[in-house]
């Protein structure tokens, strides 16, 4: 399979995580919907990093192979600049994301969410769509 097709599955994939997010986020579900946009993110950098040919490893935080792009010439400014957000988001999100998912177990209530979950999804969308401009950008999509 071309990296071209992998990283738009991927990316419709973080789209999916991102509605699922939205969507908990309005229904009040707050741990689910900053997991979900932890998914989100993190789909929406391996993308990038297949539509790029970089090896990344399997595991949630990738924040630092992320800040790498800051420094690629071949890449669009518009989008090295948004670098620094996108590897802070995926590094923040990933430290949430065993939080929303298992904090019931230590005692943590919706309550630490109230103001995390609001922001995880406004971060969670600035990021599928700062990935998917680079996305459409390197493989010459007009959509």
């Amino acid at each position: 399979m071309r990296n071209d097709e992998v990283a738009e599955r991927g990316m419709r994939r973080a789209r999916g995580w991102l509605e699922g997010a939205e969507s908990a986020l309005r229904a009040g579900d707050l741990p689910r919907a900053v997991y979900e946009s932890q998914m989100a993110v993190e789909l929406a950098a391996k993308s990038v990093f297949f539509a790029l040919g970089i090896e990344f490893p399997k595991e949630h935080d990738v924040s630092k192979i992320f800040q790498k792009l800051a420094g690629r010439k071949d890449l669009p400014q518009k989008f090295r600049s948004q670098v620094p957000f996108i590897a802070e988001t995926l590094a923040l999100l990933a430290k949430e994301r065993g939080r929303a998912g298992y904090g019931w177990m230590e005692g943590i209530t919706d309550d630490y969410f109230k103001e995390r979950a609001p922001e995880a999804v406004d971060r969670a969308r600035r990021v599928c769509e700062a990935c998917e401009s680079l996305l459409k950008h390197l493989f010459q999509i007009k959509k």
